[in-house]
């Protein structure tokens, strides 16, 4: 035996393969897979659409002169998205206390768990000592 360690699946004496990205380029291809999929929740056309009617609005105010409308609907929409990430951080917040209620898959796990920890959840009653047998 070598004493050299190998990851999971590696035969000895068949080198290890060397990763393919370090940890570096794996954190920002993590982060660039979670940005799309959160951006795939956005529905950009309905807010070109928002945007569009937005300008024809503030194009149709008196007093309002024409070149700056368009800078006036942006800013409006910008502090529109400004607030979004609070108000969908509270949202998920909201949404996670629900699902720990309403989960039938995030219950049964939970009562597996109690099952294995010698405990019964809250829901069943009472809770078996954690003393060691003899």
């Amino acid at each position: 035996m070598s004493g050299q360690l190998h990851p999971p699946g590696t035969p000895p004496g068949v080198p290890p393969v060397p990763p393919l990205l370090t940890p570096a380029q794996a954190a920002v291809l993590l982060d660039q897979v979670i940005y799309e999929q959160v951006l795939e929740c956005v529905d950009l056309e309905a807010l070109y659409h928002i945007a569009q009617s937005l300008d024809s609005s503030l194009g149709e105010i008196d007093g309002v002169p024409d070149d700056s409308v368009g800078e006036l609907a942006h800013s409006i929409l910008d502090r529109a998205l400004r607030r979004l990430p609070d108000d969908l951080r509270g949202y998920l917040r909201i949404s996670e206390w629900a699902a720990r209620e309403d989960c039938l898959l995030c219950q049964e796990e939970a009562r597996q768990a109690s099952r294995r920890n010698g405990s019964v959840t809250a829901t069943g009653g009472g809770r078996r000592s954690k003393r060691p047998h003899s």
